[in-house]
């Protein structure tokens, strides 16, 4: 048997896998393919923004999303912030970034913006040509409990990370 011969033999099974499933789709009920009437497609459209999403509060990766894995506010949902976002780049090992233990007391950044909450904020917010833009990637609260730890917590040795409430040690 030749190459030739058996992607024929293929082809064809091929064309006839088509036409059964044409023909089965064909064959459905003409309320499975129509779409909703108007009227229930506005119902559907406003209970779905009406009421907003079940969450499962142990769901250890929604924790992790939304940072609250060590609390749901401050200076520890700060650190927790910090130590996914910024310390990859803001550590006491990367080179380029600058270190940023005692900020406040600089007056400003490196980019010219004042050392100020605002500042940091705007700085985060906003990026510069050596930093990430975060305005799309962290909420107003995931950028207040941020500058809430660089202001009265930052930083921490490199080997001591954010606690984890779920670890137990033995």
């Amino acid at each position: 048997m030749s190459f030739g011969t058996i992607a024929r033999g293929l082809a064809g099974l091929a064309l006839i896998a088509v036409i059964v499933a044409g023909i089965w789709y064909g064959r459905r009920p003409a309320a499975e393919t129509a779409a909703p009437p108007p009227q229930q497609q506005k119902a559907v459209q406003v209970a779905a923004t009406d009421t907003p999403p079940q969450t499962d509060n142990y769901q250890r990766s929604l924790e992790i999303f939304e940072f609250k894995r060590g609390a749901d506010s401050g200076v520890e949902r700060g650190k927790e912030i910090y130590y996914y976002k910024c310390w990859f780049c803001h550590n006491d090992l990367a080179e380029g970034a600058p270190k940023l233990i005692g900020v406040y007391q600089r007056g400003t950044l490196v980019t010219g913006r004042p050392a100020t909450d605002e500042g940091i904020k705007e700085q985060i917010r906003e990026g510069s040509p050596g930093m990430a833009s975060y305005k799309y990637t962290l909420s107003e609260k995931d950028i207040d409990d941020l500058v809430t730890f660089i202001r009265e917590a930052c930083c921490w040795k490199d080997d001591e990370p954010p606690l984890n409430p779920r670890y137990v040690a033995k």
